[in-house]
């Protein structure tokens, strides 16, 4: 099986290519930026930059463009604003070489509910978010076919140790979690 890592609006770091490398051998990563780095600053300044020279939408064809260009089999793991286009972009591919989304905190995707799944979806939410009651999009979400929901104790950003919200145990579990998932598919 191979991975897809879709990055949140931080784009590409070393942190990341660290979590890809826990993950699995076989993994490509995907980022707003085109694979250019850059500076990591408050995250509304982050969330600015990432408007300006990419946004949802633009995010969301990009993927659209990777998951129709897959010749293996890949299971795709994606965070924040990469996890809502990743939901966006797997409803619009044809390409059954897409197998699973993951997806952490997909704050967006509250904005897309009306949106089916063409693969297996699984979301991982954290214990609240500032903009949304996280309980009520769970509920909207689970009721959706091979959609699986799941509420964590961290906060949103876990995952990223960029992240004022990084949390230590919350990221060697999921990245657990993760390893397991990538020798089991």
């Amino acid at each position: 099986m191979n991975y897809l890592i879709v990055s949140d609006i931080f784009g590409l770091s070393t942190a990341l290519v660290q979590l890809s490398k826990e993950v699995s051998a076989n993994v490509s990563i995907v980022d707003p930026y085109n694979s250019k780095v850059q500076a990591i600053e408050s995250e509304q300044d982050n969330y600015n930059n990432f408007i300006e020279q990419c946004g949802h939408d633009k995010y969301t064809a990009k993927l659209h463009k990777c998951f129709n260009e897959l010749k293996v089999p890949t299971t795709c793991i994606a965070f924040s604003a990469g996890a809502s286009a990743a939901w966006r972009a797997q409803l619009l591919t044809g390409n059954t070489h897409l197998k699973k989304l993951i997806g952490f905190y997909p704050s967006q995707i509250r904005n897309y509910l009306a949106l089916g799944s063409n693969v297996p979806c699984e979301f991982i939410f954290p214990k609240r978010e500032a903009h949304f009651n996280v309980d009520e999009i769970i509920s909207k979400l689970s009721a959706k076919a091979s959609v699986e929901c799941n509420k964590v104790d961290y906060l949103h950003g876990f995952m990223n140790r960029h992240s004022p919200n990084f949390d230590e145990l919350g990221y060697s579990d999921f990245c657990s979690y993760l390893k397991s998932s990538a020798t089991t598919d």
